[in-house]
């Protein structure tokens, strides 16, 4: 097995298996892709660069995250470029769900959603049915899991003596992942000022604040966040934003640091069918869970009793969940011993079987004699249209050295490969 990414890496990593960097070199991508009997593609992949679709290799989406549903709080639906956006997302998710043989996604609520567009495709073929009848041939539940093995501090402080404003005895609530435009931490900020003036010793650390990935800029939610923390007095005494994101290798020190994970979100569509991966890092770690309801995961701590589910946008639901927290360290531990006991069905070595049947005897799953991909960009924007739309973009946001990158990484991809 070998793991490829488009980003540049900041520094080897470990694994069984070899960890690659393609950034800027797509014919090594290719080259590998060349080699290998099955592909395990996500998101924009098949878009960027469609030779992937067309080496005869058997084909894995991993379809766990709703990227179109993302884009709805994102992009700006009330002008024509906002809305040709959507279309443009809409024909790519359509492209690649008629392209793969095998899908994965992250939960039974997202495979009933995917199975409905499936039907619309033409995908829920009788060849499949009748040897099938549940389709998971087609697409199965292959969540986000956690390592096999428990973490360990490194025994390097991460928080605790080492950010000013935050001592040994603090109750430490953790943001554990970046502040995107579907989030809303607004309403964590507000509850912690309430509970700050009951009590000192309750902290909220947001642990990353830009994207990971140095091409998408910091989302306008990051900005709001720390705008309403300033005016309420709370940055650097009750509100810690980290800069930058931490590394992969010490992000159980952050964990293991804290007292309680964090997750708060809308009541939005992409809400309705999210995988919250941070969660499973927080259940990874032992922590206590105060959730927002409405999601996948929010269920599965309701369910279980591995914290607390809040309504939407409730200030005094969630002052009164973090005051039970941090006054009740019995409580915590009960509910620590519930999430230790969950986490075994979690393991990566557990959800990934269905992913890993497959690609030891991959099969292909039969196609509709139609297909509808493209019919939705193609219907209301020709591709010169979409394309001058692109060019244009590219040239107002970042003029010609922009456009020029762009263009290349438009060009590059569907050149053909060395022998």
């Amino acid at each position: 097995m070998t793991l490829v990414t488009m980003l540049p890496l900041g520094a080897p990593v470990e694994a069984a298996f070899p960890v690659l960097s393609c950034y800027n070199d797509h014919h090594h991508l290719f080259r590998i892709a060349a080699e290998a009997d099955v592909l395990v593609l996500q998101g924009l992949m098949l878009r960027r660069f469609p030779r992937l679709g067309q080496l005869g290799k058997r084909l894995v989406m991993d379809m766990y995250d709703p990227f179109v549903f993302e884009a709805y709080p994102q992009l700006d639906l009330t002008t024509a470029e906002g809305r040709a956006q959507l279309v443009e997302l809409w024909d790519i998710q359509n492209e690649q769900m008629d392209q793969a043989d095998f899908f994965i996604c992250a939960s039974e609520r997202q495979r009933d959603m995917y199975l409905g567009h499936f039907c619309a495709l033409g995908r829920l073929q009788p060849e499949i049915s009748g040897r099938d009848p549940g389709f998971r041939s087609l697409i199965d539940v292959v969540p986000f899991g956690v390592q096999d093995v428990s973490p360990v501090h490194s025994g390097q402080p991460a928080l605790r003596g080492v950010v000013p404003g935050i001592g040994n005895d603090d109750t430490i609530l953790l943001w554990g992942g970046g502040i995107w435009d579907w989030f809303d931490p607004l309403t964590v900020i507000r509850a912690v000022a309430e509970v700050a003036r009951m009590r000192s010793d309750v902290k909220l650390v947001f642990l990353g604040t830009k994207p990971p990935n140095p091409e998408l800029a910091e989302m306008s939610m990051t900005a709001r966040a720390r705008a309403l923390s300033d005016e309420l007095g709370l940055t650097g005494s009750h509100v810690f934003f980290n800069e930058g994101w931490v590394p992969y290798s010490r992000r159980q020190d952050y964990l293991l640091e804290s007292d309680v994970g964090i997750s708060s979100h809308f009541d939005a569509l992409e809400t309705r069918f999210a995988f919250r991966t941070r969660v499973l890092d927080y259940f990874w770690a032992g922590l206590p869970v105060l959730t927002t309801e409405g999601d996948s995961m929010a269920e599965q701590v309701e369910r279980l009793g591995l914290g607390r589910v809040l309504p939407y946008g409730s200030v005094e639901a969630w002052t009164g969940a973090i005051l039970e927290m941090a006054e009740d360290r019995a409580e915590r531990g009960d509910i620590r011993f519930r999430i230790l006991a969950h986490r075994e069905a979690l393991r990566w070595s557990v959800v990934a079987r269905p992913l890993v049947a497959y690609c030891l005897a991959p099969w292909m799953t039969p196609r509709p004699v139609w297909s509808v991909s493209g019919a939705y960009g193609h219907k209301f924007r020709p591709a010169w249209s979409r394309a001058w739309a692109r060019v244009a973009r590219a040239w107002r946001e970042g003029g010609p050295r922009l456009l020029v990158r762009k263009s290349a990484g438009y060009v590059l991809p569907r050149l053909p490969v060395a022998k």
